[in-house]
């Protein structure tokens, strides 16, 4: 089977909020939600005991032309609080891209298919490197900014225009 037909086979267009709710109730842990993308859903999650959610269109292939996950982040963040811990996945091609979701607070960022084209080229090796060009992006912005700490970044850092 393709990995296209069974990321589309695995795609359940039935499960309901209900079900995510039994879902966070037997598995009685951290819950984190991927998939959520207006703050309406991050406040649902959070109502049904989710504990983090990951922003993700998952690569745009529900919609060409949807929003992205910076498009909605900052006021997913903001709808969430502290009650859940918001990862943003997705559109990150380098290490300002990581420092701007952090910035808007952001937990933490995955890079979707960030990796799949060095892994193709090179393997390995072409993955490793990749990682590393990303961390010498994110150290010299950091730098650039004035920062020390991850932790000293905020909406302040950003303009949008």
């Amino acid at each position: 089977m393709s990995i296209s037909r069974y990321f589309t086979e695995m795609l359940d267009p039935s499960m309901t909020w209900d079900d995510v709710a039994k879902m966070v109730a037997e598995w009685g842990g951290q819950f984190c939600l991927k998939g959520v993308m207006t703050a309406e859903d991050a406040r649902r999650a959070a109502d049904i005991g989710c504990t983090g959610v990951i922003l993700s269109n998952h690569g745009g292939r529900q919609l060409d032309g949807s929003r992205t996950g910076f498009d909605q982040l900052a006021e997913v963040v903001e709808a969430a609080g502290d009650k859940l811990d918001v990862l943003m996945d997705g559109g990150v091609q380098r290490g300002t891209h990581v420092l701007k979701a952090l910035a808007l607070g952001a937990k933490a960022v995955g890079l979707g298919r960030y990796y799949l084209f060095p892994l193709a080229a090179a393997g390995q090796p072409g993955v490793e490197r990749a990682l590393e060009n990303l961390r010498v992006e994110i150290e010299r912005a950091m730098k650039l900014m004035g920062k020390t700490q991850v932790s000293e970044l905020s909406r302040a850092d950003l303009r949008f225009r």
